[in-house]
This record gives C-alpha cells, structure tokens and sequence, in this order.
C-alpha cells in the first residue's frame, strides 16, 4: 500500500475550552478523492484549519508527504504546497482570474513552475485568457482554485 499524502492521527482541537476535534484520523492517498461530510458544528471546518495551520492541533500528528506540520505556521505550510481552496465568495471578486492566480502564487519564486500552472488553467479553461471579464463568478471561481490547489497530474 502506498504511503499516505497526507495524514491526521488522533486530532484534538477546539476553541477555548471547547473540544471540537475528539481525535479523529483519517489518510489520502494520491489520486484519492476525500470528503469530510457532517453536520452544522461536526468540525469539519476545524479539521480543514488545522490541516491549514490556522488552528493548532492540541494533540495528535498531521503529516504531508511524511513530513509532520502540525506545529508550523500557515505560511509555511503553504509553501509546502497544501492549500485549501476557500468555500463560498472568498476569492477577490472584483480581480481577474489571472490576479486571483498570481495572489494565490505570491509565495512563490519559481517562475517558469508558475507559467506552467497559468498555462494548464488556461488549457482547463481556455475562455478565462481570451475574455476574464465576461465570466460568471462560479466559472471565476474554479479557475481560481484549479491553479491554486495542488497540481492536476497528483504532484503536490
């Protein structure tokens, strides 16, 4: 069996004196497809801030790529190349999709890697070049997130 891209092992976390996360585990593989499912106040929310770094972890390990981050700021983790791709209109609404791209790329300094990444999003979605302003804010969106998630062909 291959080894897990990215790993929780036995998470606690919460707000304050409340336990949100009361260990939870879970592992994806590259190419798996993973969906956290719950209701209102579950923590799934949690979950995903604590894999961002923007929550801290009480106990238990998260790791990527065998690395363990849990206790790293967010700001690194990004540079690790994990990203969440933000829920509802939280991208720049009044950006193009290529100045939502490059924000999404402020942290990184390899450029011809970046050129790349506009390219395969452009190719995912060959109207954003062409028009940016005619597009509907959902199209926007996902052009968005292709280009600041990992990588489509599994590499991180």
């Amino acid at each position: 069996m291959t080894t897990p891209l990215l790993s929780l092992n036995n998470i606690h976390a919460g707000y304050g004196a409340i336990e949100v996360l009361k260990g939870i585990s879970l592992e994806v593989r590259a190419g798996e497809i993973v969906t956290i499912i719950g209701a209102n106040g579950a923590g799934k929310t949690t979950t995903l801030m604590c894999i961002s770094g923007i929550n801290r972890v009480r106990s238990g390990t998260i790791t990527w790529e065998g690395r363990e981050i849990q206790h790293l700021p967010p700001h690194e983790i990004v540079c690790l190349k994990l990203c969440q791709s933000p829920e509802g209109r939280k991208i720049f609404p009044r950006l193009t999709v290529l100045e939502n791209l490059e924000l999404g790329a402020v942290s990184r300094n390899d450029r011809t890697e970046i050129r790349r990444d506009l390219e395969r999003v452009y190719n995912l979605f060959p109207f954003c070049e062409s028009d940016p302003s005619n597009m509907a804010h959902a199209v926007r969106r996902r052009a968005t997130d292709a280009g600041r998630g990992p990588r489509i062909d599994g590499t991180a």
